[in-house]
């Protein structure tokens, strides 16, 4: 009778090993998204504010770090990011010397893509 308790408590947990080891991967690959998001927010804020509003790209290895010099082995994730023309503000607000800018994530083994956006200020220079 104990050995028939023990089977079945056994089999239902080897059945949420799967779920455990697939909600860790999204939690892993998320905190690697919100790194190469501060990534470029902080790449594009050090620019100046007449440069940032060009589209650009930038690429990374699977930990979340920049690379600048690639080889085909290391690439990743390939961030876009592309300024948007205006900035939504509430109840109808202008902001001339801010911009949003939609990142784009692109996971070039699983395909996957998320986006987030950034507000970029004009930092005066």
């Amino acid at each position: 009778m104990a050995i028939g308790i023990f089977t079945f408590c056994l089999i239902t947990i080897m059945g949420l090993i799967p779920v455990a080891l697939k909600t860790s991967r999204a939690s892993f690959d998320k905190n690697i998204e919100t790194r190469m998001v501060q990534a470029v927010q902080a790449n594009l804020i050090q620019k100046p504010y007449s440069t940032i509003l060009i589209n650009g790209s930038f690429i990374f290895d699977s930990e979340g770090s920049e690379i600048t010099l690639p080889s085909s082995t290391e690439i990743r994730f390939r961030v876009f990011y592309a300024n948007q023309n205006t900035t939504s503000l509430p109840a109808s607000q202008s902001a001339p010397k801010l911009t949003t800018s939609l990142v784009t994530i692109s996971n070039t083994i699983t395909a996957a893509v998320h986006t987030n956006s950034l507000h970029l200020p004009d930092n005066g220079f």
